[in-house]
């Protein structure tokens, strides 16, 4: 047995110890140097991830999140109803205000009509008696039309003037359109003025109620002893039962100022009387008309110049007047014989006066408009005289709107000669022939 004494070295025991430590040492190295590389970069720190959760928490999230879901979905129908009912009621109380204010406007209106209603028919009477010379025999009713207009005012005369187109036995006023005008006073609840086309008054009540005051515009009249402006200022008293039964018309005279304006006052002129009188079915029996004499200075005497009595007798739709005047005229004095149809439209007017020397009578066509188209003049029983009324309201491209032809009628009864009063032009017919010749 080979002993190995200390102290000596052997080769062959070191060579398998370094072969053996040789990868240790290189993998330490290695170690060392990553570590040392591994040092200088910035590594965030991982999160920690869990792979489950427990099912308990999970169940409770759950029904948190679904509780909170519930929550707010109720919480939205809530605001949604709320707000939806706050908008129904706004538009309820919106509407409501709307309404309300209609039917005030609305009822505002209707009292104003009826107030002009029930006021108008005796100012618009009282107005026209004074300014017209025709006898009217009644007058229409005004309704309210709709809820907004009034309807016309219409009212019905005896024409003594039987040369007029349209229907010269009625009148209309139009009261809803913008050519008449209508002042109120609300502090006295009356009407104070009314302006149409036809006239304009304004209107004062009187000490009492029966008598009314009616002011009509001045106007500058040229006298014998110079330039007046004259005031046309009228009086018209009412029995108990609201019926006219006088009529005093003055007139004040004024200087004239600046060629046409309204200067000091001169004197009062009393120039006309109307009186009336009726029966106990309150139609007019009675009409007479006291005329003054002109007076231009407040010396000259007061005096009548003539009276016209009228009395009237009604028979259905047949009206009988008698005119009588002081001083009497034999050819004037007489008796007029009105006929109408059912509607009130002029069929014939007859006159005989008392001394037998006047007998005619008038009878009237009517078109369909309900306008005049022809007037026939008998005289003594026969037809001698005729006027056509043509009218062209609707032709933009005509010269006159109303043209009247006369007709001449011989004993036979045909007419040959035509004249048209509105051109000045006639033309004949060939009594042979029976044709008409050019308009000349």
């Amino acid at each position: 047995m080979t002993m190995i004494k200390p102290g000596r070295f052997y080769m062959h025991w070191v060579i398998p110890v370094v072969m053996f430590m040789l990868p240790v040492i290189g993998l330490k190295a290695q170690v060392t140097e990553d570590t040392v590389r591994d040092i200088r970069l910035y590594r965030p720190p991982a999160e920690e991830l869990q792979d489950t959760i427990s099912v308990s928490d999970s169940l409770d999230l759950r029904q948190q999140y679904i509780r909170d879901s519930i929550d707010a979905r109720q919480q939205f129908l809530r605001d949604s109803i709320e707000a939806r009912l706050q908008f129904i009621q706004d538009s309820i109380i919106a509407r409501e205000i709307f309404i309300r204010d209609s039917i005030l406007r609305r009822q505002r209106i209707l009292d104003s009509l009826d107030f002009l209603k029930s006021r108008l028919p005796v100012l618009l009477d009282a107005s026209l008696r004074t300014l017209l010379e025709d006898i009217i025999i009644n007058q229409g009713k005004i309704e309210i039309v709709g809820d907004s207009v009034l309807s016309d005012y219409t009212y019905r005369v005896l024409p003594f003037d039987l040369t007029k187109p349209y229907a010269p036995w009625k009148g209309v006023l139009n009261l809803s359109d913008n050519p008449i005008k209508i002042n109120v006073d609300t502090i006295s609840d009356r009407i104070i003025s009314i302006q149409a086309p036809s006239f304009a008054c304004s209107f004062n009540n009187g000490a009492t109620s029966d008598v009314l005051r009616i002011n009509e515009p001045g106007m500058v009249k040229q006298g014998r002893e110079g330039s007046f402006y004259k005031v046309p200022i009228d009086s018209v008293f009412f029995d108990r039962q609201g019926r006219i039964v006088k009529i005093k018309r003055y007139i004040h005279f004024h200087r004239v100022v600046n060629n046409y304006q309204k200067g000091a006052p001169l004197f009062i002129h009393l120039s006309q009387v109307k009186q009336y009188e009726y029966n106990a079915y309150n139609q007019m029996t009675r009409f007479q008309v006291v005329n003054f004499c002109d007076r231009w200075s407040e010396s000259q005497e007061r005096k009548v110049c003539y009276i016209i009595t009228y009395s009237l007798k009604i028979n259905g739709k047949t009206y009988i007047l008698t005119r009588q005047n002081d001083p009497s005229n034999e050819y004037s004095d007489g008796t007029f014989t009105c006929e109408f149809d059912d509607d009130y439209n002029l069929k014939s007017l007859a006159f005989r006066n008392t001394s037998e020397t006047e007998n005619w009578k008038t009878f009237v066509e009517l078109n369909d408009a309900g306008h005049v188209s022809r007037y026939l003049y008998q005289i003594n029983g026969k037809i001698r005289q005729s006027l056509d009324v043509l009218y062209h309201l609707d032709d933009p491209g005509a010269s006159h709107q109303i043209e009247f032809i006369t007709n001449m009628f011989e004993d036979d009864g045909i007419c040959y000669h035509q004249k048209n009063n509105t051109t000045g032009k006639s033309r004949s017919r060939d009594k042979l022939t029976g044709e008409w010749g050019p308009w000349r």
